[in-house]
């Protein structure tokens, strides 16, 4: 086996844009503080691989000092990656492999960088974009639109008539996660806008069965596409009870279980409509695959997280395009909140698509300069 793509440098980043505001997953929150983790490898023969994913840190409380951005993520990177000098692109499931198996952190950040990186550096070798390297299932998605927490009603019902007129055909609504003021939400923005768009609603795994029985029947007579995370992830009963009582598709949250063995344990137990994951806390392309083979093999899909910058996007995009067994595309808005990493914006299409850009891997490489200024925190290593 040639040697040429042996890794023979590594290069981590971490940066907090400035363009990229707090976040807060639910009303009930506090907003969070966003890092951009970045890792660059290069191979022996210049060809690189990159991926990232975003880590978060409680923002100060109004009055206090302004936290610092995180850099869990960034340290951990630092740790493990060195593992993988000398390995090649050509191994990267083995590699991968190895990793997955000593791995403490529950969603497998680190490892899943990786793994995303030395494939796209395994495509841009081939000069393939990763998507075709990978199968080429479909060459385009219909994107929705995943919303922030909004303050009002009315502020709902605006941003996704916006949302309508730039093209999107479906929104996910991330809401209070108070059930009278969550029914009232969608009741109002489907009654201004259910002849255009369809609608996910988003509660983060903040209800209690009966709560989300309630919330699931309404959204069934309003025809929503699905009713995502509304019990904790491991309860894998409650769900299978509330699939029984609504007729509204279900899907968990996707950020604890994250290993084959828990969607079989869902899926056996008859708890989900679909499953949800992602390629950056699956531990890769390779993981989250076989978790697309597994839903086509109980007649389902797997719905992947993409909320975040741009590496994750990709990341989610061409395993999506390349293996298929996905029904959408998940794209936040606004979009300016999370482009900071390419000089051109990956965003849908006019027709409310999403396609893959046309070059090889990933199809795009993140602007160095810009990032090596910005960051906080940087190692490099070799």
């Amino acid at each position: 086996m040639s040697r040429d793509l042996d890794i023979v440098r590594i290069r981590i980043y971490a940066v907090a844009p400035v363009t990229t505001p707090p976040y807060r997953w639910t009303g009930q929150d506090g907003f969070v503080r966003v890092t951009d983790n970045i890792l660059r490898l290069t191979a022996r023969n210049g060809v690189e691989g990159w991926a990232s994913n975003t880590s978060n840190v409680p923002e100060g409380a109004p009055g206090e000092q302004t936290a610092a951005p995180d850099r869990w993520l960034a340290d951990r990177l630092a740790l493990i990656a060195p593992q993988v000098l000398a390995a090649s692109a050509l191994e990267r499931e083995a590699v991968s492999g190895r990793l997955l198996r000593t791995c403490d952190d529950p969603r497998r950040r680190a490892e899943s960088l990786i793994d995303i990186a030395l494939w796209d550096m395994a495509a841009r070798a081939a000069e393939v974009p990763l998507w075709l390297y990978l199968g080429g299932a479909w060459a385009s998605l219909p994107a929705y639109a995943s919303t922030p927490v909004l303050g009002e009603i009315a502020d709902y019902v605006a941003f996704v008539g916006d949302l309508a007129d730039r093209g999107y055909g479906a929104v996910k609504l991330h809401t209070r996660c108070d059930p009278d003021w969550d029914l009232a939400m969608v009741g109002a923005v489907h009654a201004a806008h259910g002849g255009r768009m369809r609608f996910m609603l988003d509660v983060e795994q903040r209800y209690d069965l009966e709560t989300a029985i309630r919330v699931g029947r309404r959204l069934a007579e309003l025809e929503f596409v699905w009713f995502e995370a509304p019990l904790p992830d491991r309860d894998l009963d409650g769900y299978a009870e509330l699939r029984r009582k609504v007729a509204v598709p279900l899907l968990p949250a996707g950020n604890t279980l994250v290993t084959p063995e828990a969607f079989v344990a869902g899926l056996a137990a008859g708890a989900w409509s679909h499953l949800r994951t992602g390629p950056t806390h699956a531990g890769g392309i390779a993981a989250a695959g076989r978790a697309l083979a597994l839903a086509a093999a109980h007649g389902t899909t797997v719905e992947l997280q993409s909320y975040g910058f741009e590496g994750r996007k990709l990341a989610a995009l061409h395993l999506a395009l390349g293996l298929g067994h996905c029904n959408w595309f998940e794209e936040p808005v606004p979009e300016t909140d999370y482009e900071y990493e390419l000089d051109r914006p990956l965003r849908p299409g006019a027709d409310g698509l999403m396609r893959a850009p046309e070059g090889p891997g990933l199809g795009a490489l993140p602007d160095w300069e810009r990032i090596a200024s910005d960051a906080f925190l940087t190692f490099d290593l070799d």
